[in-house]
Formats: structure tokens, C-alpha cells, sequence
């Protein structure tokens, strides 16, 4: 029986989200760290979530997510957010934007349709993994030609309470991950996760 996660409503809320793969096995090296690593700054930025900090280890990764409530998404914002999942696109996703345009200015009933669609995937922590683990798991499947679950279950998530220490406690928590690994002795010098990013100059990271 799924229990019902713990979600705010009415006001900006801060959530500590980790994921482990199937069997806890260590299947992530830096390639497979980097895609995942990119791919978490491209959803959050798709579904309008700040990143406030982050870690990909070789077998599970954490992710510090600010939700703000009641976004206000224009059209041409929806677009915007709508093509950063597709960087670099393919002719069908090329034209699929363009479609789509055509049909958010014709202001359809289907076009409405649509719009509701892709809102409902933003301001929303579940909707933000769900989108990340699908989309690293096809990306992971197609490049190691394997098939199947990557992701051992549903992700575990904790909300997090208050400003300062409560957040400053968990970003600490996240970004010693490679410390108590014994990978690094310092977080800035292991590149998967926020800290060290922020240290580089990346300024998301840093506002994180």
C-alpha cells in the first residue's frame, strides 16, 4: 500500500528528494553522473523548481528542490520551458514545437487541453522526478542496451522546515555524500554535485 507523500500547498515549500537504482548496484560512472547531473538542472528548469543543491553518486543521487506555489506560465514561458527539454532536437521534435505553437495561438479547445497537460507536470515535486527518471532511464537503457526498471522504487522525499539551519543542515547532509564516501576529502572537488558548482561560478548553483 503507497503511503501518501507529505506535499505543501499554499506557500513555497523546500523537499529532500533521493532516488537509489535497482539493487542499490553502483552502475553510474562519470558519463552516465554528467547526463544525470545535466538532466537535473534541465527538468527543474522545465518545471519551474529551484535546484538548491544536488548529488550523483554511482548508485543512488539526492536533490534539495525549492517548489514555488502558484506559478503564472504564460504561453510564450510554456514554449520557452516546453523546448529545453529538447536542446538539441530531432526533425519530429522540431516540428512538434512548431505544431504546438500553432495550436496555443489558435486557443483551441484542444489547445487548451494541451496547455493543462504540460502545467500540470510544473510546480510540482512528484511531477519533477517522475520526469527525471524517466527521462535519464531512456537515455541509460538506449546507451547500455539494456531494458527493463533502472530505479529500485518510488523516491523518498522529506519536507523541509524553516529558513537557515534546517536548509543549511541538509545542503551540508547532500554535498558530503563524496566525504563519507571516501571519494573526496572536500565536496568542491567532486563535480556531481551543487557545491562544487557553486564554488566554479555556476550561478544557479550559487543562488541555490
Amino acid at each position: 500500500m503507497k503511503v501518501r507523500r507529505t506535499k505543501v500547498h499554499g506557500r513555497d515549500a523546500v523537499y529532500h528528494c533521493m532516488t537509489r537504482v535497482v539493487n542499490g548496484e553502483r552502475l553510474f560512472e562519470d558519463r552516465e553522473k554528467e547526463m544525470l547531473r545535466k538532466m537535473i538542472w534541465q527538468v527543474a528548469d522545465f518545471c519551474g523548481v529551484q535546484v538548491l543543491t544536488y548529488c550523483v553518486m554511482s548508485n543512488h543521487f539526492h536533490v534539495l528542490l525549492r517548489v514555488p506555489d502558484g506559478q503564472q506560465v504564460d504561453d510564450a514561458e510554456l514554449m520557452r520551458r516546453y523546448k529545453v527539454l529538447y536542446p538539441k532536437p530531432t526533425k519530429y521534435q522540431a516540428d512538434s514545437v512548431k505544431v504546438l505553437t500553432s495550436q496555443l495561438k489558435e486557443d483551441s479547445e484542444e489547445a487548451q487541453q494541451l496547455r493543462a497537460k504540460l502545467l500540470a507536470r510544473m510546480g510540482d515535486v512528484s511531477e519533477y522526478m517522475k520526469s527525471l527518471k524517466q527521462r535519464f532511464s531512456v537515455w541509460f537503457n538506449r546507451n547500455h542496451k539494456r531494458y527493463g526498471t533502472l530505479w529500485a522504487d518510488r523516491f523518498k522525499s522529506v519536507l523541509v522546515e524553516g529558513h537557515g539551519n534546517p536548509l543549511q543542515t541538509m545542503a551540508a547532509y547532500i554535498d558530503l555524500n563524496p566525504v563519507r564516501a571516501g571519494i573526496v576529502e572536500d565536496p568542491k572537488d567532486y563535480r556531481f554535485c551543487g557545491y562544487a558548482e557553486a564554488v566554479v561560478g555556476v550561478k544557479a548553483a550559487q543562488a541555490g
